[in-house]
């Protein structure tokens, strides 16, 4: 009897842990349910969060159109992230259901939520205590890409499930489905079925068969990890799951799988507008002086009036667009009109250029270090310098092969890119001057760049191109910066919303601005830019960045009265070699072929030419004014500024031969200047 009433309290007690355990996991489910529903129910408004904003997805209908000066049309239809637009009634069947056997299966059943699948990817991340598997459905997909982040909380998954839902219940399923085809991401730059179709496989959508359709498909899930052009194998071993999952499905029959499978993947070679680095210049320009998110641009259907001809963009680019396509690098060309600040052309087989910042080697040399040692009246351009290993507290940078050569003008370092001359005149003037001096120019520096190595173009951030080409530009003009524009005017239904207009500051005195040019007309002659020796005109400088055993960047920048050219070559993977004198050197001279500037640079009144005495520059390091009775074999006429001129004159000596030790056929690559650690 004992045991029997023992045994009843112990089940009587189990029974009431029971019923309290079932209350509270029931009481946590409701209330868990409840906060659910309230956190996704579009009517449920909730402050902060996003809600559906129909414009956004319209957008891939709305269009821009780029007109140059002559009134032709540079780009015409030009749909954001250079979309091809495609209506679903052009899409086939087994293409469309490509994408939702692999993506979304039961999308036509649901309502803009998958819960089937969402709690079946519950337990599965439970299982592997991770959230590598998701349960978007395709609604939630196009959501995600055109109203939030990519980031994965649990804010940004309520706030697109609710989204989701609204967008269920305004728009059909077929509506949803086209936008969500016109707006996926397939790599390489490519937004789209439409522009997809066009990239991989050189056709229209409606001629995608199915293995085509089934790749693409692939892509999207990870579009690095499945690129067709850089990861074949991968590509294919997905497009033969998005196979197997529509036969599963009953999209295709199981006997056509095997056939389908076999069938050779042949990616046609990448075809891009020419100009859609340009293109994609001009849409970040117009968005920013419009001041409107660049997707916002689209809503205006603006024409934008670009400040170049269709005539020059098309010679330019016939010029170059086998090294664009054939070089195996990274490549860019940005062409300045100086006379009127205006961007003429900009080719690129890179995106994004605008936001690319590279460390820009010893094409920032003029700016930081001679520049300002002109500006500060600290040398003259024959002053001498001594080129020997030095230490500058710490800092030890080194010519490039470890070779040195005593003494040495200012104008002959520059023209031979020597790293102990540029730091020296850096030192000479101090870091936070130079500074200053090539922020004028419109250089950018961060907090972090206060050492003695900006003078080599170390920098912690880097520079664009676009920066570039506006510094040397303000060269040509004089000393004169003026931000160079792709945009002339924009009209929005006819209308002019927005003209062009010069804004101008003075960076340097036009006496330094000439001198500069000068020395850098002799790098264009005999120094390490001398491909360019055919042009009288052209003042130009190098650069290349060296990264562990390689260079990473190289840089030419050559600019004549008219025009400057900027060219940059990069290599972040294992390739052929590159210097600032080879590759973007003998672009730069395609570039100016074209152009054929033949007008010569002004001489400024602030400067003016002197004989000096070579032999005392030789003997004394000093720069004197030649005495009228010094031989000529002893004179050499210089420019100077008339606010720094020589004060001592000299006298007739013993005679003596001046005795130039360089050897200018050996100077194509001595702007590689430090190995950068990352």
């Amino acid at each position: 009897m004992e045991f029997y009433k023992k045994c009843n309290t112990i089940f009587m007690k189990a029974k009431r842990w029971l019923i309290i355990l079932t209350v509270t996991v029931v009481s946590l489910l409701v209330v868990c349910g409840t906060a659910f529903f309230l956190l996704t129910e579009p009517a449920v408004k909730i402050g902060g969060w996003a809600t559906l904003d129909t414009a956004k997805l319209e957008r891939i209908h709305q269009t821009v159109t780029i007109k140059g000066l002559d009134g032709n049309i540079v780009a015409d239809g030009i749909y954001s992230n250079n979309r091809i637009y495609t209506p679903l009634s052009e899409i086939p069947e087994h293409t469309k259901n490509a994408f939702i056997c692999i993506e979304d299966k039961r999308f036509y059943r649901h309502h803009g939520v998958d819960y089937v699948r969402m709690m079946g990817a519950l337990k599965n991340n439970v299982r592997s205590a991770s959230f590598k598997e998701g349960a978007s459905t395709i609604t939630q997909q196009l959501i995600k890409n055109t109203h939030l982040s990519n980031k994965k909380t649990f804010s940004r998954k309520f706030q697109e499930i609710r989204i989701a839902k609204e967008l269920e219940r305004n728009y059909s399923k077929d509506r949803i489905l086209e936008a969500y085809l016109n707006i996926i991401y397939f790599g390489n730059n490519v937004y789209g079925i439409g522009q997809a179709a066009r990239t991989y496989f050189d056709k229209d959508v409606a001629n995608l068969d199915v293995a085509e359709s089934a790749l693409l498909a692939g892509i999207i899930n990870n579009p690095t990890r499945f690129n067709p052009l850089l990861k074949k194998e991968n590509a294919i071993k997905r497009r033969n799951v998005v196979i197997d999952r529509m036969a599963d499905i009953g999209k295709i029959e199981k006997i056509d799988v095997e056939r389908e499978k076999a069938k050779d993947v042949i990616i046609s070679p990448m075809r891009q507008n020419p100009y859609s680095v340009y293109i994609e210049n001009v849409l970040t320009e117009a968005a920013r002086v419009l001041d409107c998110l660049a997707e916002e641009l689209f809503e205006k259907k603006p024409t934008i009036i670009v400040n170049t001809k269709t005539g020059t963009l098309n010679d330019i680019y016939s010029s170059m667009s086998d090294i664009l396509y054939k070089t195996g690098h990274d490549v860019r060309a940005l062409v300045v009109d100086n006379f009127s600040s205006l961007v003429v052309g900009d080719y690129g087989n890179i995106f994004n250029s605008p936001a690319i910042r590279r460390q820009p080697g010893s094409a920032l040399k003029p700016f930081v270090a001679f520049a300002p040692a002109l500006e500060k009246k600290c040398v003259y351009p024959v002053s001498i310098l001594q080129d020997e290993k030095t230490d500058f507290s710490g800092y030890s940078p080194k010519n490039f092969a470890d070779k040195y050569y005593g003494d040495i003008t200012v104008s002959d370092s520059l023209k031979y890119s020597l790293n102990i001359p540029a730091v020296k005149l850096t030192d000479m003037c101090g870091v936070e001057y130079a500074k200053s001096i090539a922020s004028r120019f419109g250089l950018p520096f961060s907090d972090k760049d206060n050492g003695l190595a900006v003078a080599l173009g170390g920098l912690n951030e880097g520079v664009t191109l676009y920066e570039l080409a506006n510094a040397y530009s303000a060269l040509a003009n004089g000393g004169v910066h003026s931000p160079a524009s792709y945009i002339n005017s924009i009209q929005v239904d006819g209308k002019c919303v927005y003209k062009k207009k010069n804004v101008q500051s003075r960076a340097v005195g036009s006496d330094t601005a000439f001198l500069l040019t000068e020395m850098l007309r002799e790098c264009a002659q005999t120094g390490t830019a001398k491909k360019l020796a055919c042009f009288h005109n052209v003042a130009a400088k190098t650069g290349t960045v060296e990264r562990g055993d390689k260079n990473s960047d190289a840089y030419c920048v050559a600019y004549t009265p008219r025009y400057t050219v900027a060219v940059w070559f990069g290599n972040d993977d294992d390739g052929k070699p590159i210097y600032g004198g080879n590759e973007p050197t003998l672009l730069a001279k395609k570039i100016l072929e074209v152009l054929h500037d033949t007008n010569g640079f002004t001489v400024p009144d602030t400067v003016t030419k002197l004989d000096i005495d070579t032999k005392k520059l030789t003997d004394e390091k000093a720069v004197y004014l030649a005495g009228a009775d010094l031989p000529p074999r002893y004179r050499k006429s210089c420019w100077f500024s008339k606010n720094h001129l020589p004060t001592r004159y000299s006298y007739f000596e013993t005679p003596f031969i001046f005795d130039d030790t360089f050897d200018s056929d050996n100077f194509d690559d001595f702007e590689i200047l430090y190995e950068i650690d990352e």
